[in-house]
C-alpha cells in the first residue's frame, strides 16, 4: 500500500497543502498553531473534567542567552527541539506554540507523577544537545489539572505567566468559559 505524500504521523491524519506558517513540521507530524492547540487543551480539559481525569502541560521555553540577533539559530534550536519532543512522546500527546518561544506538549490523562517522569525523560535527553552554544538556553515547566487549574483558563493563565494582554484574546481562539460543557 503506498502511502500519501501529505500524511504526517498516524494513518489518515494529513497536513493541509495551505498550512499557516505559523506551525512548523517536525519528523513524526506537525507542532499546532496556538489557536490549534488551544482548541485541543480546550477540549481536553473538559474531557478530564467530566471523566474525573488528569492532563499535564509540559512548557519548554526557549531563553536567548546573549542580545545578538541570531534568528537562524532561534529556528535551528526550534526545529531541533520540535523534532525531540516528537520522537520522545507518545502518539496521543499533542505539540503546539504558545508564543515563539514557548512549546508546549499535552500529556492527556497523565497525572503529576506520569509528568514529572516525561519532564526528566525530556531533560535527560536534552542534555546531548549543545542549546547553549547557539545561544539559547531550555528550561522546563509543568502544569497539571486539576493541580494547578480546574478550568482551561486557568492553566493558560498559569503557562503564559498571567499577563491580562496575553490572556484577553483567547476567547477568539476557541477557549470558552469554564461554565460551557462538551
Amino acid at each position: 500500500m503506498e502511502r500519501d505524500k501529505n500524511t504526517s504521523g498516524g494513518d489518515g491524519v494529513r497536513v493541509p497543502e495551505d498550512a499557516n506558517q505559523d506551525g512548523a513540521q517536525t519528523e513524526f507530524g506537525r507542532i499546532l498553531r496556538k489557536d490549534l492547540f488551544l482548541y485541543f487543551l480546550d477540549l481536553e480539559v473538559k474531557l478530564a473534567r467530566r471523566y474525573q481525569n488528569f492532563l499535564c502541560l509540559l512548557l519548554l521555553n526557549l531563553k536567548q542567552l546573549h542580545k545578538m540577533d541570531n534568528e537562524r539559530y532561534f529556528q535551528t534550536c526550534q526545529q531541533t527541539l520540535g523534532n525531540l519532543l516528537g520522537r520522545e512522546m507518545r502518539e496521543t500527546d499533542m505539540l503546539g506554540f504558545l508564543g515563539k518561544n514557548k512549546l508546549a506538549v499535552l500529556l492527556p490523562y497523565a497525572d503529576a507523577s506520569a509528568g514529572d517522569h516525561a519532564k526528566s525523560r525530556v531533560e535527560s535527553t536534552l542534555k546531548y544537545y549543545d542549546f547553549e552554544g547557539k545561544g539559547y538556553e531550555v528550561t522546563i515547566d509543568k502544569i497539571c489539572y486539576p493541580m494547578h487549574g480546574t478550568d482551561t483558563m486557568e492553566l493558560i493563565k498559569k503557562a503564559l505567566g498571567t499577563e491580562p494582554s496575553q490572556i484577553k484574546g483567547l476567547r477568539g481562539q476557541g477557549v470558552k468559559d469554564s461554565s460551557d460543557t462538551i
